[in-house]
């Protein structure tokens, strides 16, 4: 754990050490992807549960059907 601190203590100072600019499109390189993959992966969650708990189609409720 360790070595996990110690690195992002180095990439934090390098990124700090940046004028805004770079530290700008950095940060966006990095938090963006990161924020549409989480988003993706939330989406397919979602769509799972809500996958397992749907009722509308099953046999006995369906409409239409006598």
């Amino acid at each position: 754990m360790d070595g996990v601190v110690a690195w992002w203590d180095g990439v934090e100072a390098w990124l700090t050490s940046l004028s805004f600019v770079p530290q700008l499109l950095v940060t966006l390189a990095v938090v963006v992807p990161l924020a549409i993959g989480v988003a993706a992966l939330l989406n397919l969650l979602v769509h799972a549960v809500l996958r397992l708990f749907d009722r509308g189609e099953s046999a006995d409720t369906r409409i239409g059907d006598h």
